[in-house]
């Protein structure tokens, strides 16, 4: 019994390092050109037909080994999304907080990172991408954190408010994009901090702040089909005067909550079928190593809790 305990660990940690070689190679391999949010969009020019599918993801953090280890995993499986070739597969788009900290190596991480993706990915900036003056890299590798464009039958605007506000000018800006928007039959809009927070226990209370609620009358008004946000390291989905409003903040980041309230490694897919529009959560198991040395003892951490109290 004790030799087969003995192996068995050998086993799980010679998988564990296993686990690492991906984020390893990452650091090793060359820079990759970067290619701005712009040159994402010219991509779509040529898409045709009505049914199609996006991915979303956020807060990837990029530029800290455990969170560039769970991304590259994430990255996979998003190249795996097509392998039934049910519907076409247009664009990537990250939530904001795509660097740890806005440091120029951080940028250069998460290009390596990007350009792993076989779609074009588009990317809001997040409030972390602007720490250290880091706004300059974001405009040198990805270019415009703020803007609109078609794809197919449905409309997307990426909004910016890493301020944790909206101002007169930038409300102005988004409701003329909403009313061009209304020549296509969908509407997304996509933005680092969701108007509200959909988790009871969260600390962020972004429904106290006044631009939430004209930001959610403006959306109800112009019909939007979904809100796509980060910033909150979890998944959660809500509904609120017909918009779906979706927090999607697992995209390699440490996360704090527990799993049964949605803390998890994730990606969703958007499916837009004609009319309609759907979505799936991809919950991720994350990286053995990151499993062993945090996600195993935060789960065990909530279940002694929760029989305590």
């Amino acid at each position: 019994m004790k030799k087969f305990v003995k192996i068995l660990i050998v086993l799980v940690l010679a998988a564990a390092i296993y686990s690492l070689i991906p984020v390893a190679s990452l650091y090793m391999t060359k820079d990759p050109e970067p290619y701005t949010n712009d040159r994402a969009v010219s991509r779509l020019a040529g898409n045709d037909g009505n049914n199609f599918q996006f991915i979303v993801l956020g807060d990837n953090h990029a530029g800290l080994i455990y969170n560039d280890s769970a991304t590259l995993k994430l990255a996979r499986h998003i190249n795996r999304e097509d392998r039934f070739k049910k519907l076409p597969i247009d664009f990537v788009a990250i939530l904001g907080d795509v660097t740890l900290r806005g440091s120029e190596w951080d940028y250069k991480t998460y290009n390596k990172i990007r350009s792993l993706i076989k779609w074009p990915v588009v990317s809001a900036i997040g409030n972390h991408d602007d720490d250290r003056g880091g706004i300059k890299f974001f405009e040198k590798y990805i270019g415009k954190y703020e803007m609109a464009f078609a794809d197919r039958n449905s409309y997307f605007i990426i909004a910016d408010n890493i301020s944790g506000d909206i101002d007169e000018e930038k409300f102005a800006w988004l409701e003329k994009e909403l009313e061009r928007s209304q020549a296509y039959a969908h509407r997304f809009v996509m933005l680092h901090k969701a108007p509200l927070s959909p988790y009871q226990q969260s600390w962020y209370r972004p429904e106290l702040s006044p631009w939430s609620y004209k930001f959610m009358k403006l959306c109800e008004k112009y019909k939007v089909d979904m809100v796509l946000s980060g910033h909150e390291h979890m998944f959660k989905e809500g509904r609120y005067g017909g918009v779906t409003y979706i927090t999607s903040g697992g995209g390699g980041m440490f996360i704090q909550v527990p799993e049964s309230d949605g803390g998890f490694l994730h990606y969703v897919v958007v499916r837009v079928y004609g009319d309609y529009v759907d979505y799936e959560v991809r919950k991720i198991f994350p990286p053995l190593w990151e499993f062993l040395t945090y996600y195993m003892w935060k789960e065990l951490l909530y279940f002694v809790k929760d029989v305590l109290y």
